[in-house]
């Protein structure tokens, strides 16, 4: 039943890139023995007589040939073309149950729209993220047709800042036969199928992470021009985001080489300042439609739109998010023109609403770190954007800025990869900040960013205290547990590049939490260095589970 050995992995096509960036999942089926399928089945039922059984992160494990699916030339491939070589498996991992439901009261329309959300990052918060940097696989060892309540999708929502209700009615079951692998971007909202039938129905999650920047394309062929897929299931089309995330994952150094490739509006000069005014107004009311056309047609101008700058900030952060999505990248395709204003809104928001980091309730502006996900400013995401002319003005809002503006400067660097390795001294400052929060997120930049010089700042957060940081939030985690795990993780993304962390990630081996042991263990593999192997050998080989044991064979 084991899949041959030495199968080349079979990367994506354009087209299911293209697919992927704008609806946000995509359906594969791995070449596989059906066979496999039935003993994973067979076992999971075995293992797990009660959904208070659940293993949790320990699913895999318990049923380790459900890595021949995870391994197999179409999963493995579809991995490496969105996440490049180098991704890292997330240690969460669940096996998600449904036996017959009982509706409620609720017709299934109704129970599918109040199970619908979008996936909190377990077990602290972590801020969302437009680029692909997270995936989701949710595997169904079964035939699972719509009536065995599959996971439904909801597609296009993964940019989005909550779900309302008429996307929450446009949801889509991923049903098929045995051996179905969703692959979804994290953030995308989905809800959990209602199953009809005596059949459990077993689904089996797991997240994939990436290491560095995108380098180059990783899909198969040699398009390198973003198009609307052929096949949409999103009712609305953001083009200038999707354009923008295509040259993103091809490694573009400019991101957005899409839109100006095929621009032909004026550019420059007192007909493009006419055209942005003209377009600025066109912007503020009227069809949704039509106001994101205008926020495309901003873009289109670079940076002779600036006069539209205050119109297209206005748009941030507020529903509809077809529009605020738009708004966001046509204030990155201004670029320079458009960093005073960002920045400026990046400080009224801190200040106007300064509980923003507190879980309470504000209205559609800011964000609310719930310890579950993060909603980052949209100013954040349009500075990220703009690129490598923005660092200065972060850099000085990460060092002076309040809490907020701290937290969105340090995400908005990390957003920019390797290319913001000027603000690594920055952000290594920024490890130690006041807040957690700034902390945490300066950890995962300063990861993506992937530099040296922050190996050793980062290994010593993994045996940093403070007062207040060892009392439990959430799940039985404590900030400092997240904050072990979020250097860990960095120090993983970073590869041979962590070396001067390697005393602090042998140590982190004996760590009291499992998540950060095991993602030790990754940075550990991926340094690649003898002392790193045999550590991470050594704890390997301490920890070996027999499964064969049992009552009757004890040896």
């Amino acid at each position: 039943m084991v899949p041959s050995a030495g199968t080349k992995p079979v990367p994506l096509t354009a087209e299911q890139v293209h697919r992927f960036i704008a609806d946000g999942f995509l359906v594969l089926q791995p070449s596989v023995p059906a066979e496999l399928h039935q003993t994973i089945c067979r076992k999971l039922d075995a293992a797990i007589p009660a959904r208070t059984d659940n293993p949790g992160n320990n699913v895999l494990p318990l049923v380790p040939e459900m890595r021949h699916v995870l391994e197999s030339p179409e999963v493995h491939g579809a991995l490496l073309t969105l996440l490049g070589p180098g991704y890292l498996e997330h240690p969460h991992r669940f096996c998600h149950i449904e036996a017959k439901q009982d509706l409620g009261g609720l017709d299934h329309a109704a129970k599918l729209a109040a199970n619908s959300h979008q996936d909190s990052y377990t077990p602290l918060g972590r801020p969302r993220h437009h680029h692909i940097r997270f995936v989701r696989i949710m595997y169904y060892p079964q035939d699972t047709p719509p009536e065995l309540g599959p996971t439904h999708v909801i597609p296009g929502t993964h940019l989005n800042r909550g779900l309302s209700d008429a996307e929450k009615a446009q949801q889509l079951p991923v049903s098929g036969p045995a051996g179905l692998v969703s692959l979804t971007h994290f953030d995308i909202g989905h809800a959990a199928g209602v199953n009809m039938t005596a059949q459990r129905r077993f689904m089996v999650k797991f997240i994939y992470m990436r290491s560095g920047a995108p380098e180059a394309n990783g899909w198969s062929g040699k398009e390198w021009t973003w198009r609307c897929p052929g096949e949409l299931s999103t009712n609305d089309r953001q083009e200038l985001a999707w354009s923008h995330l295509w040259d993103w994952l091809r490694g573009a150094p400019r991101r957005y080489a899409s839109l100006t490739a095929g621009a032909t509006t004026a550019t420059s000069g007192s007909a493009g300042a006419a055209s942005a005014g003209s377009l600025a107004r066109r912007l503020a009311s009227g069809r949704v439609s039509d106001r994101v056309a205008a926020a495309e047609a901003l873009a289109g101008l670079g940076a002779a739109a600036a006069p539209a700058v205050p119109a297209l900030v206005a748009c941030l952060n507020r529903d509809p998010d077809p529009l605020r999505i738009a708004a966001t990248y046509a204030a990155g395709a201004i670029g320079a023109p458009a960093i005073p204003a960002l920045i400026d809104a990046l400080r009224d928001t801190g200040a106007a609403f300064p509980h923003l980091l507190r879980g309470v309730g504000r209205g559609n502006h800011g964000g609310t770190w719930r310890e579950q996900a993060l909603v980052m400013d949209d100013a954040a995401h349009a500075l990220a954007a703009i690129g490598t002319e923005a660092i200065a003005a972060l850099i000085d809002l990460l060092e002076s800025g309040d809490e907020w503006a701290r937290l969105n400067a340090a995400f908005a660097l990390g957003e920019m990869d390797h290319a913001a390795g000027a603000a690594v001294p920055a952000l290594v400052g920024a490890l130690d900040d006041e807040s957690h929060f700034v902390v945490r997120t300066a950890a995962d930049s300063l990861g993506t960013i992937g530099a040296a010089p922050a190996a050793a700042p980062l290994g010593r957060l993994l045996h940093l205290e403070r007062d207040g940081w060892d009392t439990p939030v959430v799940r039985g985690w404590s900030i400092r547990d997240q904050l072990r795990f979020n250097a860990a993780t960095a120090l993983a993304r970073m590869g041979s590049n962590a070396a001067d962390a390697e005393p602090d990630l042998v140590a982190a081996l004996d760590d009291p939490c499992g998540q950060v042991t095991t993602v030790a263990l990754a940075a550990l593999r991926r340094l690649n260095t003898p002392s790193a192997l045999d550590a991470a050998f050594s704890m390997l080989t301490a920890e070996r589970w027999d499964p064969s044991l049992t009552g009757a064979h004890r040896f």
